[in-house]
């Protein structure tokens, strides 16, 4: 028989803003890499490749049984909601299982024109009940990975497939379960599959976690319909607008689409395409319609996926019956159980006397045995399965648990994992920090999320080359919320004015949106936070609109002085900075400081009037300036903005004495006839 060939054109639609389903840039990107080449369709590439041959309409009298096809799940998470449960991925084999024997209760939905060619695959899908390396499984594996949780297509290392490979694709259908999809200009990806024919190290489905099932983190009114369509593109189905309305999907009584059925327009009966005579059959779960909105595949579908279910090249093997024996479907083992195990609380620093909540997320089987093991904890252990740790003395700690049942036992135990600091800060104000040294931000807790949140700018500053950043820019997600919080202080024994002083710049790079700074105080460890002050807009800028923008002089950078006197007598006061993004530019902090006095000091007059020599110096330091005629004091202050040494200086002597000082850097701040300079120096030794 003459082999059939359909030359389809790779779908392009006007509505990428609102796209679903990422199958096609994805595929097109493997083509891509596998020829070398950009101007070669996807769809004529497989279908080029396919050695076998296949009809448009399926006979009922020569249909199989219903086959089955073993599945795994792979949820990469970060211990957030998007390490769904057991029974919401369960939920959704239910709705697959259903849509595929058209058993799901909206089948009765289909219009009266499509009845009679909705299609029954007689395809059960099941958990994989034994592993590659003949281990007992549930079908589900979990893997910490906070980077890779965020699934990027355009960058083969960053995809979710590459932190967990996927098991023999002849064998299983993989299905990836990450936080979010990453997309560049394509809108919201809610997943995207690999045809048969493509490469097998990439083989399976991506799905964001909130389009699994219809329970836990689902979005119910998806009804679970995401995996639906995409395991139709695993089995070699195209989307009826993939051709437009002279190609279709390929398949005689699919009618073809011009473009993706977006919402929920069955009723209105919509015929996008001239050339036919056939309303849209929006319904069809190849389509773009809402999740609610989707009830059947066609008979030609059916007839399409047969050929790949039917051939060793497609996904035959899948369904062998050695298959299912060797992935243990048709089984129902009892697994011993995985450890695995996270906190409840904000956060895993925390004061002496403060507590932890821990919570038992061990999977794989039922846990009947548990055993925490807490150092420095009280108590030291317990078998409860989500135990409160109250922690009494100041350290950093372990924590264990070992989980059993009849079938095994397994242990977790994560190292230097619970960080209790003093009662008592050994930071004493005043206190400062300008970023200049490496290591003296050690003891600050700085979030990222994704690559972008605070860091320390190694490039510009305040009064040096360094300075703290909350990196943001226009791919940084809208809404994104990141903190640094200082290293605590004790500022129960100071005896001036209690201030918070900072210098900040900010640009917005476009004049409609501003990112945020919220300053939050704390004295109770964390436990909580009021809110000093909101910079936003013209409290926020400190430079004119520009896209990318950085400060490159003191010019660019304002001053801020906040009172912080609730906390007098506090010995642990943590400062808070939050930068919100509005996917706009990044905040800059410097010179940080608690205390009376700012870290360093604005030129009253430019300090290019001002020459110390030599500077970096060692035992003494030589004051000159043409500007300089009557008596001058002469003050040499450290980074926290404390006096270490002050001289009244006559016209003609203008030398000090620096012997007492230490390698560090300092501000010398000169004062004469009404008139201040400053200037930075630096004592090495």
């Amino acid at each position: 028989m003459k082999r059939l060939i359909y030359i389809l054109i790779a779908a392009t639609t006007a509505q990428v803003a609102t796209a679903q389903c990422g199958t096609d840039h994805y595929n097109q990107e493997l083509v891509n890499e596998a020829t070398g080449r950009t101007d070669v369709k996807y769809v004529d590439y497989l279908e080029s490749l396919r050695d076998f041959e296949y009809t448009t309409t399926v006979d009922d009298k020569t249909k199989k049984a219903t086959r089955t096809i073993p599945v795994v799940f792979h949820v990469i998470h970060g211990y957030g909601e998007e390490n769904i449960s057991k029974a919401q991925i369960e939920d959704q084999m239910r709705i697959l299982n259903e849509d595929f024997q058209r058993l799901n209760v909206d089948a009765l939905s289909t219009r009266a024109v499509f009845k009679d060619r909705a299609a029954n695959f007689d395809i059960e899908f099941k958990l994989a009940r034994i592993a590659p390396d003949g281990s007992c499984t549930e079908g589900i594996t979990r893997t910490y990975d906070p980077v890779n949780m965020y699934d990027d297509r355009d960058t083969r290392a960053e995809e979710a497939k590459s932190a967990v490979t996927p098991w023999d694709r002849n064998k299983y259908l993989n299905i990836w379960v990450v936080k979010e999809i990453l997309s560049t200009g394509e809108g919201t990806i809610l997943g995207y599959a690999q045809f048969p024919g493509q490469r097998a190290t990439t083989d399976g489905i991506v799905m964001i976690h909130d389009r699994v099932g219809m329970i836990g983190t689902a979005n119910f009114g998806d009804k679970g319909r995401t995996l639906t369509h995409e395991v139709g593109h695993w089995l070699g189905l195209y989307h009826p607008f993939q051709g437009g309305c002279f190609g279709g999907d390929g398949v005689a009584d699919t009618p073809p689409v011009a473009e993706p059925s977006y919402g929920c327009t069955a009723n209105e009966n919509p015929n996008t395409c001239t050339n036919d005579s056939e309303v849209d059959m929006v319904e069809n779960f190849m389509d773009y319609a809402n999740g609610g909105c989707m009830n059947a595949f066609t008979a030609g579908q059916l007839a399409r996926a047969n050929t790949y279910l039917n051939s060793t090249s497609g996904r035959a093997t899948n369904i062998s019956s050695a298959n299912l024996a060797a992935t243990g479907v048709n089984t129902n083992p009892s697994c011993g159980p995985i450890a695995d195990f996270w906190y409840s609380s904000d956060r895993l620093t925390i004061c002496e006397g403060q507590s932890i909540t821990y919570n038992d997320l061990s999977y794989n089987g039922a846990v009947t045995t548990r055993t925490w093991s807490f150092d420095g904890g009280t108590p030291s252990t317990s078998t409860q399965e989500n135990p409160e740790i109250t922690y009494n003395e100041a350290g950093v700690y372990k924590v264990e648990l070992e989980v059993g049942n009849s079938e095994g036992t397994d242990k977790l135990t994560r190292t230097l994992f619970v960080n209790v600091t003093p009662g008592t800060a050994s930071l004493q104000a005043p206190a400062g920090q300008d970023f200049e040294v490496a290591s003296t931000t050690t003891k600050w807790q700085l979030e990222e999320s994704d690559g972008y949140g605070w860091k320390i700018n190694t490039s510009t500053g305040f009064s040096g080359t360094r300075c703290l950043e909350a990196e943001i820019d226009d791919a940084t997600a809208a809404g994104l919320r990141v903190a640094a919080i200082s290293e605590p202080i004790d500022v129960s024994e100071y005896g001036g004015d209690i201030n918070l002083h900072f210098k900040y710049a900010y640009a917005k790079r476009e004049s409609a949106s501003s990112e945020r700074l919220l300053v939050l105080g704390s004295s109770d460890c964390g436990i909580t936070w009021n809110i000093l002050k909101a910079y936003i807009n013209t409290t926020l800028e400190t430079s004119g609109v520009s896209a990318g923008w950085s400060p490159n002089s003191t010019a660019d950078w304002k001053s801020a002085e906040l009172d912080l006197s609730r906390y007098a007598g506090s010995k642990n006061l943590y400062i808070r900075f939050d930068a919100l993004s509005q996917s706009g530019n990044s905040i800059f902090l410097d010179d940080i400081n608690i205390g009376s006095y700012a870290l360093s000091v604005n030129d009253i007059k430019s300090s290019s009037n001002i020459y110390l020599s030599p500077n970096p110096a060692q035992n003494q330091v030589d004051i000159r300036s043409n500007n300089l005629s009557g008596k001058m004091t002469v003050s040499i202050v450290d980074i926290t903005g404390r006096l270490l040494l002050q001289r009244n200086l006559e016209p003609d002597t203008h030398t000090m004495n620096t012997t007492h000082l230490t390698n560090g850097v300092y501000t010398v701040i000169v004062e004469s006839e009404g008139n201040t300079w400053t200037k930075k120096l630096i004592i090495s030794k």
